[in-house]
């Protein structure tokens, strides 16, 4: 189970199944966002994702000192399971947000 760390609270992890996404739930300490991808509204993901002051959201494809970032939240949500596509290999289809 890869993760990307998406602020210095937030956690997504990626699932390819409802199955699996639920078993891996107990085993987390405390969750915020718990949805299938198709299910994720710009106000959810705003919630979880880095905001850049003046900037935007955080491109998690690229490193922060090229401070190319997403203009909405959900975009920059995208670019983090991009990142976790290119660690697992398998597309996501339900998504967990873990606060730390």
């Amino acid at each position: 189970m890869n993760s990307v760390k998406l602020s210095s609270y937030c956690r997504l992890y990626a699932f390819s199944d409802y199955r699996s996404m639920k078993s891996a739930l107990p085993y987390m300490r405390q969750v915020v966002l718990a949805k299938a991808l198709s299910e994720v509204e710009e106000s959810d993901a705003r919630r979880v994702v880095m905001r850049l002051p003046g900037a935007g959201y955080q491109n998690y494809l690229r490193p922060l000192a090229g401070l190319q970032t997403k203009a909405n939240a959900i975009a920059s949500l995208i670019t983090a399971l991009q990142l976790l596509y290119k660690q697992n290999g398998y597309a996501a289809r339900y998504i967990v947000v873990e606060r730390s």
